[in-house]
């Protein structure tokens, strides 16, 4: 996708996925109302990562149980996501809070920890 005007690394929105309205919190908001989805995410976490769904990533933002900033200053959410068997999704952002960078099942994670 790097060669299709735009660097490899740049954002990409998340065209359609979450309108202004759907989110609970207007801070994740960019002005025209929508998520960005980094390069490497659409290249290679959802290349690597088949099962996952833009949908649950974008749920998890909009409803976290716990959210904790990394050393790196990226943001780290979690959600159960009900059709993914109840199991927790890590959602990975960049400093921006509103660019999916990473999102995996988190097998270790606890709720109440």
């Amino acid at each position: 996708m790097a060669g299709k005007g735009r660097p490899s690394g740049a954002p990409t929105w998340a065209a359609g996925l979450l309108p202004a309205a759907g989110l609970a919190d207007q801070r994740w908001l960019c002005p025209d109302g929508r998520l960005h989805l980094s390069a490497y995410f659409e290249e290679e976490v959802l290349r690597k990562r088949p099962y996952l769904e833009r949908e649950w990533c974008i749920r998890v933002l909009e409803a976290p149980i716990r959210v904790e900033q990394q050393e790196n200053n990226r943001w780290r959410y979690w959600a159960a996501i009900p059709e993914f068997g109840g199991r927790y999704l890590r959602v990975v952002t960049l400093d921006d809070r509103t660019t999916i960078h990473n999102a995996f099942p988190d097998r270790g994670f606890t709720p109440c920890s």
